[in-house]
């Protein structure tokens, strides 16, 4: 409707709200944290894996 009129924002949206259709997206965190925080390393803060799960899924 008004994506002739705000192409980018359109762009944008399209891009930052859209809802997978499937739950791969994350399901696939989950195994990653769940690799990440193995027995020897079960006392690692909430924050610290967040951001190492982060930095898991985002090198290039």
């Amino acid at each position: 409707m008004y994506e002739r009129n705000f192409p980018r924002i359109a762009l944008l949206a399209k891009k930052y709200l859209a809802i997978p259709a499937t739950s791969a997206p994350s399901e696939r965190v989950f195994s990653t944290a769940g690799n990440i925080v193995t027995p020897k390393r079960s006392r690692l803060n909430p924050e610290k894996v967040n951001m190492l799960v982060f930095l898991a899924h985002n090198k290039f």
